[in-house]
């Protein structure tokens, strides 16, 4: 388990393909803009809700506060944007 301040939370995205990948924290700030590419995994905290946006949603495996994340509800097509820590 992670400790975390009050009113953060914990992403980590790990790649299985090739990913476009943004996240955004509860204040408006980008915290990550990027293609991501099959192998890399990213970790970051921020304030929540952090939305998360991915270009291939089938490529990543993402988990939030140590919990993974079913991201297959919020597909369509390709891509996937969902918020974490409502």
């Amino acid at each position: 388990p992670v400790a975390l301040a009050a009113g953060q939370g914990a992403l980590s995205v790990q790649f299985s393909a090739d990913c476009w990948t943004q996240v955004t924290d509860a204040d408006g700030k980008v915290l990550v803009s990027a293609l991501k590419r099959s192998g890399e995994r990213i970790e970051l905290t921020g304030k929540a809700p952090m939305e998360l946006r991915l270009g291939f949603a089938r490529g990543a495996q993402v988990s939030y506060n140590g919990e993974a994340v079913d991201v297959s509800p919020f597909i369509t097509g390709e891509t996937a944007r969902l918020k974490l820590g409502l």
